[in-house]
């Protein structure tokens, strides 16, 4: 990076992309329309779906870093550098993909990916979230709901077949109208709130998540099911699986020391009150369960143990990487033997904050709505 490119990045917080970074893009674009063709007559369900995610990633990282490939007769714009950052994870993942796609063909079962492919938990940007970063969320909404509709509208005709894949995505047409609304409110120049970008920033993220359920389900659809559970010997997460979130109990993620503590103040009553206020306002998403699931899943092997609790309503609990773990995978972050971490669940519907740390300092008093 240019001396001036890098002030340019550290001051406004656009970048640039390379001239060579974009070729790269364009000839993994390349590779992916080769492998849509080379997969053409196959039969594999499994296959094709591998394939699906993979030019899924690239539809969406197209559209989403859409600016920074220089129109017809015009120059390489700036973008926001969580919008580069977004792309180039996005693009990062197709040739694993395209492996995996190309084995299931060779030898059914034989790709180490499970399926369903996830979008898995957005990457934390500025606050508000870019104007720039809104407009290329929603270009690769729009971008998938053109790749998908169609298919869509005719698998409605087999019923029963596709119907986890038909509910998927009356929800992620919806998630995307209203983003597209708040959108529409931001690019129309009225002044909204940083709450505003964050929510039209959400809704978006929900939406491709389902869209990239969507194309593979299209293709395989018992991979998308409803009543998906992880493969024997698969560490790896299945958002699909229950746990702790789909409970009606309100104390559900709560510490349970936090709840002595809360019993012994004498402040059960006023919890009790903030906690049926948290989970009616709560909005839970892909990266709450994810963490939830991961949490249950280390927690039974014995990798990571309780060490405190939150001061912020819901009081979850505070885990710490056990001295003989030489670390763990939380959220897409490694997480080192000793270091501690936790979800911090938002007010009012506000999203998560995953928080880690080689520790925490203590003496932080409880805290309630009113405070």
């Amino acid at each position: 990076m240019g001396l001036f490119s890098w002030i340019r990045e550290s001051m406004t917080g656009e970048k640039v992309c390379p001239i060579e970074h974009l070729e790269s893009y364009k000839r993994l674009g390349e590779q992916v329309y080769d492998l849509h063709v080379e997969l053409a007559g196959c039969d594999s369900q499994r296959a094709l779906a591998y394939m699906q995610a993979a030019r899924s990633l690239q539809t969406m990282a197209d559209a989403l870093i859409g600016d920074a490939f220089p129109s017809l007769g015009g120059q390489v714009k700036p973008v926001p550098v969580i919008t580069h950052d977004q792309a180039d994870i996005w693009y990062g993942k197709i040739p694993e993909l395209m492996i995996a796609a190309r084995q299931e063909a060779a030898f059914e079962r034989s790709a180490r990916i499970e399926l369903p492919i996830r979008l898995g938990p957005q990457l934390e940007g500025p606050r508000p979230c870019p104007v720039a970063h809104l407009t290329g969320l929603r270009r690769a909404a729009e971008r998938m709901d053109d790749m998908t509709k169609e298919a869509v509208d005719a698998a409605r005709a087999q019923g029963e077949r596709f119907k986890s894949v038909i509910l998927l995505y009356e929800a992620a047409r919806t998630r995307k109208q209203s983003g597209d609304a708040i959108v529409g409110s931001i690019s129309s120049g009225r002044r909204v709130s940083e709450e505003t970008h964050e929510d039209a920033e959400k809704q978006y993220w929900l939406a491709l998540s389902d869209y990239l359920l969507i194309a593979q389900g299209l293709k395989a659809p018992d991979t998308v099911g409803h009543d998906r559970r992880p493969a024997p010997g698969n560490p790896a997460p299945s958002l699909q699986r229950l746990c702790k979130l789909d409970s009606d109990d309100i104390w559900k993620v709560t510490a349970v020391r936090a709840k002595d503590a809360i019993s012994r103040a004498g402040e059960w009553q006023q919890a009790v009150d903030d906690l049926q206020e948290h989970w009616s306002a709560c909005l839970i998403t892909e990266v709450e369960r994810e963490y939830e699931i991961t949490v249950e899943e280390l927690l039974e092997r014995n990798l990571i143990e309780e060490d405190a609790y939150w001061y912020c309503c819901p009081f979850p609990a505070v885990y710490r990487v056990r001295n003989s773990t030489a670390s763990v995978q939380v959220l897409g972050r490694t997480i080192p033997r000793g270091h501690v971490f936790v979800l911090e669940y938002g007010d009012d519907g506000a999203p998560s904050t995953f928080i880690t740390a080689a520790s925490f300092q203590s003496g932080a008093e409880r805290k309630y709505c009113e405070d």
